[in-house]
């Protein structure tokens, strides 16, 4: 396995302001992004090692704005992943995946594997955040609403990530992230020799 490399190509989807870009701009630049500036494309690399295995990730952010609608597809070719991301302080943007998210990904890139991303954790639990969705009889997405959605209707992957990840944990990025660059490794040793990789099919917490 060693000197050998794989390549993964990540497209990210979602509604607005849902924490794409923060959490493409923490993992492959270890930093918070200070203000909000709308996309429309963005490309992000980053790489790390999986038993002596390089993984580099050409990682695809994309605009959730339906004025981009037909602009967005272009990013799709030769996907092998797309991270649907959602905003667990708002409901709504769940809802979005299976009417649009799942949809697209599925006619431009139907063999990509899909991992589920609520953004923002901490909002969760977040007094002022509660107060305004009681008003509207809302609440927060919950783990359980995710794993459903994840399992039920996408049969595929979920992670959970907070507002703001510190440079700290981007070793928790790399080793929830590590399996995408698995879709690239032909040799199922790697699979085998770091379970803790790989320890839940479907869900993994707390990105």
């Amino acid at each position: 396995m060693e000197g050998q490399c794989s390549r993964c190509k990540i497209v990210v989807v979602g509604d607005t302001q849902c924490g794409k870009t923060a959490l493409l701009h923490v993992f492959a630049k270890d930093s918070y992004p200070e203000n909000y500036v709308p996309t429309v494309f963005e490309n992000y690399t980053a790489s790390f090692e999986i038993d002596k295995h390089r993984i580099e990730l050409n990682m695809w952010d994309t605009s959730g704005s339906s004025y981009y609608d037909n602009v967005r597809p272009l990013a799709y070719p030769d996907c092998d992943a797309v991270l649907i991301c959602f905003d667990i302080s708002r409901p709504e943007t769940l809802d979005s995946i299976p009417k649009k998210w799942q949809v697209e990904a599925q006619e431009y890139c139907p063999s990509a594997k899909l991992v589920l991303v609520g953004c923002k954790l901490d909002m969760r639990t977040d007094v002022s955040t509660l107060r305004e969705l009681s008003k509207q009889r809302l609440i927060p997405v919950t783990h359980e609403q995710s794993c459903f959605m994840t399992l039920q209707r996408l049969n595929s992957h979920y992670s959970e990530t907070p507002t703001q990840m510190l440079s700290k944990d981007r070793r928790v990025n790399v080793r929830s992230l590590g399996f995408l660059g698995y879709i690239q490794v032909r040799d199922s040793s790697l699979k085998n020799e770091n379970p803790s990789l790989f320890n839940h099919p479907h869900v993994i917490s707390n990105l």
